[in-house]
């Protein structure tokens, strides 16, 4: 049997289905889009990191200045700068631009040592201060922030009687040689003389004296560099890789708060500054300084004054009853001239009698005459009584108004009274100050009445 084999036939293959992917134009638009998207996304990046470290800056710069506000309130003085970047503030000399002395303000952020810190201290200059005429005074102004001096003075009566002229004169209160013993000494209590009425004492100088570029200022906005004024303090934070030449170094110069960001230097640094009369309003100086050195003192002054007028009107009323005695002794004479006229007219007309009988009535007219001298005698009997009785009513009531104003009431003594409670109110408010603390409270209210001044 024979087998037959089917040929073996060779296939072409099928074509390969066309894979999808991208062409060269396809991936450089891809790439192009990416990269835009990637530009966009490293300046949007960069923006949102630079509108971070401005709020952080500006955050900071608020931070300092709200930790500088409860500064001077609490110790009466704003802090002096920093030397040596420790973060304590100091003293020593009359600094006037350094360090932010953060550790000193209780700033837990060391980020806030590199905040550029000025402050006013300007002492040691003289005002001429026109007075009620057409003369004038000169008046130490002291307006050095950064120091504790105890400034407020206060128009006293310090001599003052009635046999004397009262003298007055501005000066200090003495609170401190008139505590009780019981009380803490102003040694133990520095707060008693010096506290804020003192700092709005400076800055009330400071507002005085004419601007001066030797001393902490701000310029104008418009960068022309002309000064704008002189500021209580100044904050700055000079950008790290271009700071303003201006808040290198020692110049007591600050830009702007509002200067504008850029400009052809490029300026990014970023300035607070808190000025005499912003820092006047934030202490609340206006609702103590006045009442306690003006409205006080004033009341004080017109308490001391009323007293010696109370003496003076008690010698005046016991002059009205030496007059009212000296008048009734003179209607006591009266009535004795009128007596005595009485008695003579009476003697005038017994003689004309005798000598009408002598004459045989030849001098009849002349009793008359007579009789009627002792009627004018009798009328002036009649008046001296009625003075005698006004002479006696005005010096019972001269001596009664005497012994109602001067002992019964007691005028003079209560008015004493009054002059030494309202100079001790007047010292008291010295010593509280501002803001009193626990202690300062207690040692005023141990600030006894019996004072002078």
């Amino acid at each position: 049997m024979t087998s037959h084999t089917a040929p073996h036939v060779r296939r072409r293959p099928a074509p390969r289905a066309r894979q999808p992917g991208f062409s060269l134009i396809e991936l450089t638009v891809v790439l192009v889009i990416l990269g835009v998207i990637g530009i966009l996304l490293v300046r949007w990046i960069g923006m949102e990191s630079a509108d971070r470290s401005h709020t952080a800056q500006r955050d900071l710069l608020q931070r300092a200045d709200d930790a500088l506000l409860a500064f001077a309130a609490i110790q009466s003085r704003l802090p002096c700068p920093d030397a040596d970047s420790d973060g304590r503030e100091d003293c020593a000399g009359a600094l006037a631009v350094g360090a932010l002395p953060y550790v000193t303000l209780g700033l837990p952020d060391r980020r806030a040592s590199a905040i550029r810190y000025g402050v006013l201290r300007r002492a040691g200059e003289v005002l001429t201060v026109p007075d009620h005429d057409a003369a004038t005074w000169d008046m130490p102004a002291d307006a050095d922030l950064a120091a504790l001096a105890d400034r407020a003075q206060t128009l006293q009566i310090i001599v003052n009687a009635p046999t004397l002229e009262p003298i007055s004169q501005i000066r200090l209160w003495n609170t401190c040689s008139h505590l009780p013993a019981s009380s803490p000494t102003c040694d133990d209590l520095p707060q008693l003389r010096t506290n804020g009425l003192d700092m709005c004492d400076a800055l009330r100088s400071a507002s005085l004296l004419p601007t001066s570029a030797g001393f902490v200022h701000t310029l104008r906005e418009d960068g022309s560099g002309e000064i704008a004024g002189n500021v209580a303090y100044a904050l700055a934070i000079p950008d790290t890789l271009n700071p303003a030449p201006l808040h290198t170094g020692a110049s007591v110069a600050f830009h702007s708060p509002r200067r504008p960001a850029g400009g052809a230097d490029h300026y990014q640094d970023k300035v607070h500054a808190v000025g005499l009369d912003q820092l006047w309003t934030r202490l609340r100086c206006g609702e103590s300084y006045g009442p306690a050195i003006y409205a006080h003192a004033n009341v004080a002054v017109a308490a001391r004054l009323t007293t010696p007028a109370m003496h003076n009107y008690v010698e005046q009323l016991e002059i009205m009853l030496d007059l009212a005695e000296a008048n009734d002794d003179s209607a006591d004479a009266g009535l004795v001239a009128a007596a005595a006229q009485i008695t003579s007219a009476t003697a005038g007309v017994l003689d004309t009698i005798g000598e009408t009988f002598e004459t045989y009535g030849a001098w009849n007219w002349r009793v008359a005459v007579a009789t009627a001298g002792i009627g004018t005698a009798v009328g002036g009997m009649i008046a001296a009584a009625v003075m005698k009785g006004f002479a006696t009513t005005y010096k019972n009531r001269a001596d009664n108004l005497l012994i109602e104003f001067k002992s019964t009431r007691d005028f003079p003594g209560m008015s004493q009274t009054l002059e030494t409670a309202i100079q001790a109110e007047a010292q008291r408010a010295d010593m509280l100050g501002i803001y009193p603390d626990a202690a300062a409270r207690h040692a005023a209210t141990q600030f006894g009445a019996a004072t002078t001044p």
